[in-house]
């Protein structure tokens, strides 16, 4: 196959498009939209929850010396992108996330480098005479937390967006050591993280899984850098070209998948009564915003029931995190 498509979620068209399969692999997932700009055959092999080790291998047998051009996005399963976020999206009285970030961050560091380094050289050994171009992940937040359901703060928000960067600054070094070609998306997405206007990243939805990943518009956004770092290989691009998807074996990942927070669990309510709140109030609170996202899920607009409950959960979170010093309650 002259395109193969290799990576985790992202490349799988996670959040962009209806799933086709336990890999999900969505029509309008980048690398869909790249083969139909270059009008280049492509073999579809990405998955949901990839990390490097699954696409070792289950997904590098399509590569071969006839392979002309490869895309690669993985390495955020790696150091724990979800466990992080479902850590970060909690409210103060459950966790603290720095604890998650610091350790996403020693993997990054100390780990990630040498699993980029092995997959590259997989790739480039399997495939020598493909054009190999390795993408990253967006910033993911604006600084305002926007969805009913999470609880990121500022200085999570901060804290995951710088790590983004870090991880952009990983894949680079690597695709340096490798001799293949590195895509930031970085400045493709700026003005157009979770609740921007208009936003290209899903803060929460359904099916939940595509939460936080690109929406269509992300994805267009993915392959408008993909397709133009791959052009650069000195093709003819033919847009709009009828080209075979030919999807490669199924075999979902081992990462987890984002799940919204628990808040009706004994750690939450335990939580809560550690500091100083009530779990009978919280309960409450979680049945009712529980009730109006349910509602949501059939295209029905939360009620104001529903928008009341988020809001005083946010009061008790923030309530909980002044208590553990990590911000100043005003007044």
């Amino acid at each position: 196959m002259r395109y193969v498509a290799l990576g985790d979620s992202y490349a799988a068209g996670v959040g962009g498009a209806a799933r086709r399969n336990a890999c999900w692999r969505a029509d309008d997932g980048y690398p869909v939209q790249v083969a139909r700009r270059l009008g280049l055959d492509v073999a579809y092999n990405a998955c949901l929850g990839a990390v490097v080790a699954d696409v070792l291998a289950h997904q590098l047998a399509s590569l071969g010396p006839d392979t002309t051009h490869v895309s690669v996005t993985v390495g955020g399963n790696d150091i724990g992108f979800v466990p992080v976020l479902i850590a970060a999206a909690e409210p103060g009285w459950m966790a603290n996330s720095d604890v998650s970030i610091d350790h996403a961050l020693i993997a990054m560091r100390q780990v990630l480098p040498g699993r980029l380094d092995q997959l590259f050289a997989e790739v480039t050994g399997r495939a020598p005479n493909a054009y190999v171009v390795a993408t990253a992940y967006p910033r993911l937040f604006n600084g305002v937390d926007c969805n009913l359901a999470t609880f990121f703060s500022p200085h999570e928000m901060e804290r995951l967006n710088a790590a983004a960067d870090e991880l952009g600054s990983v894949i680079a070094a690597a695709a340096r050591r490798a001799g293949i070609r590195y895509a930031g998306v970085g400045t493709r997405f700026a003005g157009h993280a979770v609740c921007d206007d208009p936003e290209w990243i899903n803060g929460v939805s359904w099916p939940v899984e595509g939460s936080f990943h690109p929406n269509s518009l992300g994805h267009n956004a993915y392959a408008d850098v993909v397709a133009s770092a791959l052009a650069a290989k000195g093709i003819s691009p033919e847009a709009g070209a009828a080209v075979e998807i030919v999807e490669g074996p199924c075999v979902p990942g081992s990462a987890p998948t984002f799940s919204i927070p628990d808040l009706l669990s004994a750690r939450s309510l335990d939580g809560a009564r550690e500091y100083g709140l009530d779990p009978a109030e919280v309960e409450r609170l979680a049945r009712q915003l529980y009730a109006g996202l349910d509602a949501a899920q059939g295209a029905l607009r939360p009620s104001e029931e529903t928008y009341a409950a988020a809001a005083r959960l946010a009061e008790l979170d923030a309530v909980a995190r002044a208590r553990r010093g990590e911000v100043k309650m005003d007044g």
